[in-house]
């Protein structure tokens, strides 16, 4: 992957950072306070956390101090929140910082979770070896029939995806609408004022400015073209 080259002013966030937010959020969904989370984390990290070592976790997100999670620990948080492991890799909503050493925002992070449709194959073949099928025909018709789901679809990693996606798709359409609208309004507005109307909007060149229809630019055209005519021009307008 080609690295980033952007300046070190442009915004960027790493992945540790999107773990230490949907740590808090997963706190927040469950409705622990962070001592209660210290004390159900205790048995699997074998020590008791302090409050402030919780919150310093929390704050790692957009406070100064970072702090690394290795995939243990993002084990036992899945185990902790009865919650997937992917929960604690999604991009928070409204993101779009670029990812640390990459030149990719934050917002498409879970493309790389759920994978592209064309690097899923690979994904499937190596679910069907630990025993984890698509469902088969016989079991769809089934389905169709009796309107249970089919144990294989109930574990299928093609359907859990299609849920997830739909799922960020709905978590993001509020931003995306207003984007959409945005950007609408903007281009009704350069219809009603034309390209010129709109640069001279934006910087301020009266070149560009309309006034009752015709602009400067039009204008200075025409004087161009007067100070273009000749003087044998002039003599025989005159006579």
């Amino acid at each position: 992957m080609t690295p980033i080259t952007d300046s070190p002013a442009t915004p960027q966030v790493d992945l540790n950072q999107v773990v230490a937010y949907n740590i808090r959020e997963a706190r927040l969904l469950r409705g622990w306070t962070q001592e209660e989370l210290a004390d159900r984390l205790e048995p699997y990290l074998g020590q008791r956390l302090t409050q402030a070592g919780i919150s310093s976790i929390e704050r790692a997100f957009d406070g100064e101090r970072r702090r690394e999670f290795d995939a243990h620990e993002l084990l036992i948080f899945a185990m902790v929140f009865d919650l997937p492991i992917v929960w604690f890799l999604l991009p928070p909503p409204g993101d779009h910082r670029v990812m640390e050493s990459t030149t990719r925002q934050v917002d498409e992070l879970y493309t790389w979770l759920l994978g592209r449709p064309d690097q899923l194959e690979p994904v499937y073949e190596r679910l069907r070896q630990i025993g984890v099928t698509e469902p088969t025909t016989a079991e769809t018709t089934v389905e169709k029939i009796t309107g249970i789901p089919a144990e294989a679809k109930q574990w299928s990693y093609r359907e859990r995806r299609k849920e997830l996606l739909l799922a960020l798709l709905d978590e993001h359409a509020d931003s995306l609408d207003s984007a959409v609208d945005e950007l609408g309004r903007m281009v009704d507005h350069l219809r009603q004022v034309g390209i010129r109307g709109f640069i001279a909007e934006h910087t301020n060149d009266e070149d560009f400015t309309y006034l009752k229809g015709t602009t400067h630019a039009t204008k200075a055209t025409s004087a161009v073209d007067a100070d273009e005519t000749t003087p044998d021009d002039t003599r025989q307008n005159q006579e």
